[in-house]
């Protein structure tokens, strides 16, 4: 008898665990319409994607222990598809045929791989970023020399100060320059002049390492039009980009790709058997799922999928009368912050920024595919009131 109920509780607990989490999966279904605030695109997964999850959560554990392109003795890895899935933003962003990479945890791994790569190459170097770069960058950049370099209005980075302070460093001690660039800041959008940047190191004869933060836009298709795609990298003197996997490639787990024109050099582990180059050291990956999923999103035959929303949204802003600053070819709209309900129903980010020498609070609204007509004009007017009650 005791055993008899001791499966029904479990019975019981079992389907009220399975209720609660229907219910909690509904509320954040709902939810995911009105995120308007932050990079996540809801890109659909295909029925052979889902598929393909489903078989990565029944298979035994895989661990990409190591470098990707090594193994030991352990068996159970997915390298062969990782190097499959570094492979298509290698080529997308024009990285060479003797690119290296990996799948990390996140946008926050892959700039402090950048960053250890550059001075792997530079040791003597010192690490210059822009006030507006990624706050994961300002953390890292502690271990080492650094310079913080202020931006202008709307995130854009001030490259007087910034070719002032490294040709300065430079003569004084023959200091390199490693240099993590923006493409697509966190609160503007806006995109760092990496052309510019290379022509003044090139002219100065300064070595240098630049590794670009391409977190959000590094994954929009590069068939879309008016869109603020980073190619040809290598040939314009970049070293290495990093992706986020969960913004605008829309993947629902979080991680990042990396990807570098050159191998670093790391040490033979004994115990592993392999050479230990990545920031991470393990890492496990639903690796066929996510490399169908990027592929099926990098072949968007739509070229104007990314653009059609963008323009929608500034038309109902234009008719709203809410005013806006949007960066070009950027998805980013910075406009005034609105009310706290607001805010929190359509989840915007909201911060501080400098406007005519005055701080002021702002909040941005991040338009995707996936956001519709509907939601886009129910923010619209919400935005309108809180502007007519200034």
């Amino acid at each position: 008898m005791k055993q008899i109920i001791d499966q029904q509780t479990q019975a019981d607990l079992k389907d009220t665990l399975i209720q609660d989490a229907q219910a909690f999966y509904q509320e954040k279904e709902e939810s995911s319409r009105y995120m308007f605030g932050y990079p996540s695109y809801r890109y659909p997964l295909s029925a052979r994607t889902q598929y393909l999850l489903s078989l990565h959560y029944r298979a035994p554990f895989a661990n990409n222990c190591g470098d990707i392109e090594e193994r030991g003795n352990y068996a159970m890895d997915t390298k062969d598809m990782e190097k499959r899935i570094v492979g298509l933003y290698a080529e997308k962003f024009g990285m060479g045929d003797n690119f290296w990479g990996y799948v990390t945890s996140g946008g926050s791994e892959s700039n402090s791989c950048g960053i250890v790569l550059a001075f792997l190459k530079n040791p003597n170097g010192i690490l210059y970023y822009s006030q507006s770069a990624h706050y994961s960058v300002e953390k890292y950049a502690k271990v080492y020399r650094h310079v913080e370099i202020p931006t202008t209005a709307n995130d854009k980075l001030n490259l007087d100060v910034l070719f002032q302070q490294i040709k300065a460093n430079y003569q004084k001690d023959g200091s390199p320059a490693n240099l993590v660039l923006t493409h697509g800041t966190t609160k503007y959008g806006e995109c760092d002049d990496v052309d510019a940047v290379v022509r003044f190191l090139k002219s100065e004869n300064i070595p240098y390492y630049i590794h670009v933060d391409a977190a959000l836009f590094g994954g929009i298709p590069n068939s879309q039009k008016d869109a603020p795609l980073l190619l040809n990298a290598k040939q314009r003197g970049i070293h290495s980009v990093s992706v986020s996997l969960h913004k605008y490639v829309g993947f629902p787990d979080v991680k990042s790709v990396f990807v570098a024109t050159h191998k670093p050099m790391g040490q033979k582990i004994a115990y592993i058997g392999q050479t230990d180059t990545t920031v991470s050291g393990s890492r496990s990956i639903p690796a066929y799922a996510l490399y169908n999923h990027v592929q099926e999103q990098l072949r968007e035959e739509n070229d104007g999928l990314y653009a059609e929303n963008i323009r929608l949204f500034a038309s109902l802003l234009e008719k709203n009368g809410v005013p806006y600053y949007r960066a070009p070819l950027s998805n980013i709209f910075v406009v005034d912050e609105a009310s706290k309900e607001v805010c929190k129903h359509f989840q915007l980010s909201c911060f501080d920024a400098m406007e005519n020498g005055q701080s002021k609070r702002k909040a941005h609204v991040i338009i995707f595919p996936s956001h519709r007509e509907k939601e886009m004009q129910e923010l619209a007017e919400s935005l309108q009131k809180d502007t007519a009650k200034r």
